[in-house]
């Protein structure tokens, strides 16, 4: 018997047991109390992630208190007694706890005992299960999620052998969501899923990643197998599948990335995937969209430039800065807000406009630490501005990357409380690349953010069907109209009908309006006439830093 008196003669053995279990167990931890004497043994992989130095201890309360987040300690402190009772089982405790690095992750706690009836010895085991954790397989699909396609795309980085990345993406899928019901989409993707891994090889391998999306690893492949992989693909899905005995015929976009030698990041190549897949989407009806060709035949698009962006956001948006465009009052043209607006300077490549790397960079995961990043750098820098105009409020874009985390909205609050910034002088503008998200999931959020006082805007509106989809469906306080109405409105009639009506609809379902694209006077008394709420354009001033900002808001 050990000196841990508590343990039996074969702690050694469930020493190495316990161990392998939590090894296997991915992001679980695992510790066991005595109930007898209150005793603890923390596995090793507890031992590491928590940093706790030794596996007996005789009281873990003093252990756990340094690790339980201090809101959620009662939480713990009343929960864990009730187990060690029997009491709760079955129920799940979720609280933060501090990982060895100083983060604070969710942890869900389970618990179970078991008795030992030799030496009459009960046992408490507590699986502790790190939430913030994604899974690697697919719920839905039974693929391999977006958690294991990078982790394999990292590996196959290593293996410094050509290969190839493809995404897909269904087209009209928004279209069958709403005629259909989810429940039938679903079955379109499980039935496509199925279909996509009967044409995987021991060089392949096929991923979910979101929405109607799958992204494919094509190892030791070229440019002629990827040409013929992705027009069988096409093939395939275009003869249709049959969900509840219908036929659905399926076509897709499709970008993909070949690499030849590259020591870089993961994220960077799904990013460019994902860049040439919203070309295809966009520009050329569906046609798979190759990124090395663009590199070379676009001027919008430059490989060594794009990893040098990817890498200023990595080290802290090093290089990025925010300016401001004056939204004004329709009527006095009295500066009432502003747009921030992302810009990213750093030589030899001087100031380069966001055009060149905005579309890309929201098409990566590190748009949500950018997106944060304008966010913080806006508040702060205009909270101040509220004293002079004190009905003054900052917009600010939000991408899909940041709405579609969890832990966005705790970030948002966290930073006006950090700025000290009014929520109710705060707009966040939500894109048309928003419109992947589902419908309930964005009024979900719109209903949260202004549960705290903060404006919710659908920018662009207009400029595709999912805008409409998401102002119908969530309760949003704005719309801003895209500047290709208001361009050339004075000669064009049908513009003249297409805007007036979306004003009149916002105006009487009790929603503001901004017009972009004021660019002259003759334009704005022009469109007075349409009584929207605010108008913003290069006729009261272009994107300017805040320096430049302050000297226009003081007059």
């Amino acid at each position: 018997m050990k000196e841990q008196g508590f343990w039996h003669e074969n702690a050694n053995y469930i020493d190495s047991v316990m161990n392998k279990l939590n090894t296997l167990a991915a992001d679980t931890y695992i510790y066991v109390l005595h109930l007898k004497q209150n005793k603890a043994w923390f596995s090793e992989t507890a031992k590491a992630y928590f940093g706790i130095n030794d596996t007996y201890v005789s009281d873990h309360y003093e252990i756990m208190r340094g690790i339980v987040h201090p809101d959620d300690w009662w939480e713990y402190e009343e929960g864990i007694p009730q187990r060690m009772q029997g009491k709760n089982l079955d129920w799940e405790l979720c609280v933060r706890m501090k990982a060895a690095s100083g983060e604070y992750h969710m942890f869900s706690i389970h618990t179970d005992i078991v008795t030992d009836e030799k030496n009459s010895e009960e046992y408490l085991l507590i699986l502790l299960h790190n939430e913030n954790v994604l899974p690697k397989i697919d719920a839905l699909t039974d693929l391999y999620s977006q958690v294991r396609f990078v982790a394999d795309l990292d590996a196959t980085i290593g293996n410094k052998e050509p290969f190839a990345v493809l995404m897909i993406k269904l087209e009209r899928f928004t279209n069958l969501n709403i005629i259909y019901g989810t429940e039938f989409t679903n079955q379109i993707l499980k039935e496509t899923a199925l279909q996509l891994i009967y044409m995987m090889d021991e060089h392949s391998a096929v991923y979910r990643l979101d929405g109607p999306k799958f992204g494919f690893i094509l190892r030791n492949c070229g440019r002629e197998k990827l040409l013929t992989f992705e027009q069988q693909l096409r093939d395939k899905l275009e003869k249709g599948i049959y969900v509840n005995h219908r036929q659905i015929t399926l076509k897709i976009c499709a970008g993909a990335i070949l690499i030849e030698q590259y020591d870089g990041e993961a994220d960077s190549i799904t990013s460019k995937a994902a860049y040439a897949l919203g070309h295809s989407e966009t520009e050329h009806q569906g046609k798979m969209i190759i990124f090395n060709d663009e590199v070379r035949t676009s001027g919008n698009v430059d490989l060594d430039l794009m990893k040098v962006i990817h890498q200023s956001v990595r080290e802290g948006c090093k290089g990025f800065y925010v300016e401001y465009q004056p939204i004004v009052d329709s009527m006095t043209g009295r500066i009432v807000g502003a747009e921030s607006l992302v810009r990213w300077r750093r030589e030899p490549y001087g100031t380069v406009p966001p055009g060149m790397f905005i579309e890309w960079m929201e098409k990566d995961p590190l748009m949500y630490e950018l997106g944060n990043y304008v966010l913080q750098t806006a508040l702060r820098e205009t909270v101040g501005i509220i004293e002079i105009v004190p009905d003054f409020v900052i917009n600010v874009n939000v991408s899909a990357r940041q709405m579609e985390r969890e832990e966005f909205r705790a970030e948002v609050l966290r930073i006006l409380e950090q700025t000290k910034f009014p929520p109710s002088h705060l707009c966040l503008e939500l894109t048309e690349r928003c419109k992947d998200m589902p419908f309930d999931v964005i009024k979900q959020e719109v209903e949260f953010f202004q549960g705290y006082g903060i404006r919710m805007a659908m920018d662009d509106y207009g400029t595709g069907s999912a805008s409409s989809g998401i102002v119908l469906n969530a309760p949003m306080d704005e719309i801003k109209l895209d500047m290709s109405f208001i361009r050339g409105i004075t000669e064009d009639a049908k513009k003249q009908a297409m805007v007036k009506s979306i004003v009149n609809f916002a105006n009487s379902s009790g929603m503001s309006t901004c017009l972009e694209g004021v660019e002259t006077e003759k334009l704005q008394n022009y469109l007075r006439e349409y009584r929207a709420t605010w108008f913003q354009g290069y006729y009261y001033s272009r994107p300017i830093e805040i320096g430049k900002f302050w000297e226009l808001v003081r007059g």
